[in-house]
């Protein structure tokens, strides 16, 4: 690399000195000669053709003070000369000096999650509709040992492939893993096929009607005591203390838990199943006993029943008013009765009337103790609705004069009837009218 350059110094150093030498010779009256112009000028050519041809050395004339000065400068890039020996290691351009690494700055990566344990961990639940198989070998074609029902929970023996291993109430099999839950799966399953239970932790803990402090207490729960969850408020634990109310109490003095059920094998599933339909037979005999035995009531009531004869008396004079009035109350209390049941109750109200019950048929059907439905609303609702046409029929027809039950003055439906203690009776639909 070092060989051109030498060849491009020494070709600039002769120039140098021929332009001195012309230099000097023209020094008398500081002007070239005709010859020395020329050869000059020539080599000024030369030059400029060198460095279009070459792209040598770039070589720049100056003068300063009269004295010729040479500023050199080497192009950054130089053709190697034909002769030009080999390059040698010594020879070869220095690496650049090696600079410490930079530091390196790590990227950033996002942590990684884990998710929150679950008490379900380890446990299975089934996402089915009704049941999961339990079979003995994990394949399909093995043999049924147990079901797992929905709300059931398992324990997790072992994983293997598409199967599990699971272990719940007496049954221990394979389940297919397509159809099971674990972990937070589980756990938000259990929410809504299992059931919660509140269980009070000490005597004496007020179960109150909303939750909080100044709510009306309904009652007192004891230590032990079980109710099925409803709802959890901050605080409070609200529980289905009946049919149609939720009540509350501190959720410090309870503890909540899943209750879940557990796998049954398929024997015990058959013995469930033959003391169900026992149960069933048991409870149908009965039945049939108690219909047999009400059947044999009913004949000996009727026996003893005592028929009373359709008369046509004296009829009475009522108004409009009273008339619907009537009517409106045989049907409250007759509705669903034939129609001789229906006129038998209006000749009721005309019967106390008649005995001093009340001076207007109003008074009779208002009067304390006698008519419950006249007082409870259910008469005014009817008022409302108005009665159908068999009840106004009878009401008119009582009111005419036709009586079917004599001076009973009182009826009941046959279920409450006491018979041993009425000196006469008969029996007209579901009601029965006596006397005492």
């Amino acid at each position: 690399m070092l060989k051109p350059y030498r060849a491009a110094v020494i070709g600039t150093a002769c120039t140098m000195a021929a332009v001195v030498v012309t230099g000097l010779i023209s020094l008398k009256d500081e002007q070239p000669n005709k010859d020395t112009s020329q050869a000059l000028a020539m080599e000024r050519s030369m030059t400029a053709d060198k460095e279009q041809h070459e792209a040598g050395p770039i070589l720049t004339l100056a003068r300063a003070a009269d004295i010729p000065v040479v500023i050199l400068e080497v192009s950054a890039e130089v053709e190697e000369h034909q002769n030009t020996e080999p390059e040698t290691e010594a020879q070869t351009e220095p690496l650049p000096e090696e600079t410490a690494p930079a530091e390196t700055i790590p990227e950033e990566t996002e942590p990684e999650t884990t998710e929150e344990p679950s008490e379900f961990d380890g446990y299975v639940l089934p996402v089915v509709d009704v049941y999961l198989n339990i079979r003995a070998e994990p394949s399909t074609e093995a043999a049924v040992i147990g079901k797992l029902y929905v709300g059931a929970m398992a324990k997790i023996v072992e994983q293997s492939g598409e199967w599990t291993k699971i272990s719940s109430g007496t049954v221990e099999g394979y389940v297919n893993n397509e159809y099971i839950v674990t972990g937070i799966e589980a756990e938000e399953l259990a929410r809504q096929d299992g059931r919660m239970v509140a269980t009070v932790l000490e005597n004496g803990i007020n179960v109150r009607e909303n939750p909080g402090m100044d709510a009306d207490v309904l009652n007192i729960a004891g230590q032990g005591e079980q109710y099925e969850v409803a709802e959890e408020a901050e605080g409070w634990v609200g529980i289905r203390y009946s049919e149609n109310i939720t009540a509350y109490m501190s959720a410090d003095y309870v503890s909540v838990d899943f209750l879940l059920g557990e796998a049954i094998s398929i024997e015990e599933e058959r013995e469930q199943i033959r003391k169900a339909e026992e149960e069933a037979a048991r409870k149908a005999a009965e039945q049939a006993q108690a219909q047999e035995e009400a059947k044999a009531r009913a004949a000996e009531r009727l026996a003893n029943s005592q028929p009373v004869d359709t008369v046509i008396t004296e009829g009475y004079s009522a108004s409009y008013d009273d008339t619907y009035l009537l009517a409106c109350l045989v049907h409250m209390e007759a509705g669903a009765e034939p129609y001789e049941g229906k006129l038998a109750v209006a000749n009721v109200v005309l019967n106390r009337l008649k005995s001093g019950y009340g001076s207007t048929i109003s008074e009779v059907i208002y009067a304390k103790g006698q008519f419950t439905g006249a007082n409870t609303g259910a008469l005014a609702s009817r008022l409302a609705k108005g009665p159908n046409d068999e009840c106004l029929q009878a009401a008119v027809e009582a009111l005419n004069g036709v009586n079917n039950i004599g001076d009973y003055r009182n009826f009941i439906g046959l279920g409450w009837a006491n018979y041993g203690s009425y000196s006469s009776y008969t029996i007209i639909g579901n009601h029965c009218f006596y006397k005492r």
